[in-house]
């Protein structure tokens, strides 16, 4: 987003009415980057960092860092995801040479995440992680030793270890909300209460990840439910930090919006052809990611 206009005849020249459109939101765009520049506080955080940071005046001020496990956790548990790439690969025969490559590389990556387990873990989940990895490192050496994948490999496999993933997927979670809890405490108790109160709290993360949020989930615990969709949003698909806070600039401004131009803060946090659509739909609606729990 720029903080300026920007040239609407850089868009569309040979369109009159598309370069109207291009000036308009241009200079809305405008008013929205200088309205998060007078917020004095808001929140950010990107799902599964467990990083919280403090937005002054819409800019970065500082951060609350997480508890050290969960980034190592993470990042070796990550390996389910190396493993189901390079096996959609391997299913996939356009490039055998490739297929075996990245095969290769899971294998030795396996081997290494193996090795730092002890010391990167916590006692208690070492074990578990370690089954993982192993079930995985065995199928990494077949394929990297030019063994076909199967299509109920890797689901068979994760099977046989179902009982230590979920282990190590529950103590994260609980490590995770306890971390991120004391995070917000802390971001709250340096804020003065006039400027809490009104706080932005913006979890950034892709669409899959907006349903039972655990980072939703702690900030609640310190906000209260009533922040929900109102002082606490899923900013889906914000994918960075920067993206955040452009995000939160755009709630920010269509809010402003909502209240100036229909009387009604929240007008803008829907389609703006929301009446036409919940009349043909029978009903509102909300197209949520799977079914409910």
């Amino acid at each position: 987003m720029s903080a300026g206009p920007l040239d609407p005849s850089a868009v569309i020249p040979n369109d009159p009415v598309a370069h109207l459109n291009a000036t308009f939101r241009a200079l809305y765009g405008a008013n929205r980057d200088g309205l998060l520049a007078d917020v004095p506080l808001a929140a950010l955080t990107l799902i599964g960092t467990g990083e919280i940071w403090r937005v002054e005046y819409g800019r970065l001020a500082t951060s609350y860092s997480p508890v050290e496990m969960l980034p190592k956790v993470k990042g070796l548990m990550h390996a389910v995801l190396g493993a189901h790439g390079v096996w959609g690969c391997m299913l996939r025969p356009r490039d055998a040479a490739m297929a075996t490559e990245a095969a290769q590389q899971l294998n030795a990556a396996l081997g290494e995440a193996m090795a730092r387990v002890s010391t990167e873990l916590p006692a208690e989940l070492a074990p578990p992680a370690r089954a993982v990895l192993a079930e995985l490192k065995t199928l990494a050496e077949g394929w990297s030793a030019g063994l076909p994948a199967t299509a109920d490999q890797l689901p068979a496999a994760m099977r046989r270890v179902n009982p230590q993933l979920e282990q190590v997927i529950r103590a994260v979670g609980a490590a995770a909300f306890d971390s991120l809890t004391r995070s917000f405490q802390a971001f709250r108790d340096d804020s003065k209460p006039d400027h809490w109160r009104q706080c932005f709290v913006g979890v950034c993360g892709p669409g899959q990840g907006r349903r039972d949020n655990i980072e939703i989930a702690a900030a609640l615990s310190v906000m209260g439910r009533d922040a929900l969709g109102t002082r606490l949003l899923y900013l889906e698909n914000a994918l960075t930090i920067p993206d955040g806070l452009r995000f939160l600039a755009a709630a920010m401004v269509e809010k402003d919006l909502g209240q100036a131009i229909f009387d009604d803060p929240y007008r803008m946090w829907r389609d703006l052809l929301a009446d036409a659509a919940i009349e043909h739909a029978g009903g509102s609606f909300f197209p949520e990611l799977g079914p409910q729990r």
